[in-house]
């Protein structure tokens, strides 16, 4: 008799325990969607946009189309951003809201910076693309795709039209950056056997990861790094000199940049003058003026 009192007792704790543990679950909010709307891009799907369409949320304007034709923005992943602070996001409020929907853009962000170079075969920042990273309405919902896109400059304000996947890309040296010219108020790149105003002298990351945005920490940082980069570049020594030449660098600069970045800078040596050929190893010797 006293042994099925206590199964007894055992089972009615045992439901109690599991009651609890419902009602626990579902006190943290909605059930949150796992499989992506219907306006989810296909991964390895195409599209035409511009720069400031590819900002927007998806689905894009127009449709997806096959690689092999016109395109910009290539789709390689999609995914989602974490239930948890999916359901911070709908408790927050005030103050919380912002800060949120900062912490869930950083997490989509990253993930595609790291899946990024999977894809391309390479490290986007030494080459002429560009990653992006889009949300899929509902944006609530955290589902998010990845996009990366040919650009003509390095603040990819212009996308190049592409008949070609980018998968695999960057295994060879074709997309690799080389030199830059001013255009007006813009940089385009170019080779560097043309007429050009800079080139590229490296990649500079600050470290440690995740580490919190300071405007002028990160631009002194990022300075300094440039012009050891450069130095290296032209085959000078870290204490060297060359007045002729000036570091320039394209990175994270402003907290939104920085958010979900991966903190690395892209290193130019920049001249007052056009220069006709490449600066590397050039030490001290005269600049090659066009």
């Amino acid at each position: 008799m006293l042994m099925k009192q206590r199964v007894v007792l055992i089972t009615v704790v045992v439901v109690l325990l599991a009651g609890g543990a419902y009602w626990i679950f579902h006190d943290r909010g909605r059930d949150i969607p796992t499989t992506p709307p219907a306006g989810a891009p296909a991964v390895g799907s195409c599209w035409t946009v511009d720069p400031a369409a590819a900002q927007g949320a998806f689905p894009w304007p127009g449709s997806a189309v096959d690689c092999a034709g016109e395109h910009t923005v290539e789709v390689f992943h999609v995914d989602q951003v974490s239930e948890d602070l999916l359901h911070r996001y709908d408790k927050a409020r005030g103050e919380d809201v912002k800060l949120t929907e900062n912490l869930l853009y950083a997490q989509a962000r990253r993930a595609c910076l790291v899946q990024g170079p999977i894809f391309l075969g390479g490290g986007w920042h030494e080459n002429r693309v560009q990653i992006v990273a889009s949300w899929i309405k509902p944006a609530g919902d955290g589902f998010f795709a990845c996009g990366v896109a040919e650009v003509s400059g390095p603040t990819a304000d212009e996308y190049v039209t592409r008949k070609a996947s980018l998968k695999g890309a960057l295994k060879a040296a074709d997309l690799a950056i080389a030199c830059l010219r001013r255009n007006g108020e813009q940089l385009r790149y170019v080779g560097c056997g043309e007429a050009h105003d800079g080139e590229y002298s490296g990649v500079y990351t600050i470290t440690p990861p995740e580490a919190p945005f300071d405007e002028t920490a990160v631009r002194s940082a990022s300075a300094k790094g440039c012009t050891t980069l450069g130095l290296h570049y032209l085959g000078l020594p870290e204490d060297g000199t060359r007045e002729d030449l000036a570091p320039g660098s394209v990175g994270p600069k402003t907290a939104s940049e920085w958010l979900g970045s991966d903190q690395a800078f892209t290193c130019y040596l920049m001249s007052a003058k056009p220069l006709k050929a490449t600066v590397k190893g050039l030490g001290l010797a005269p600049l090659p003026l066009a």
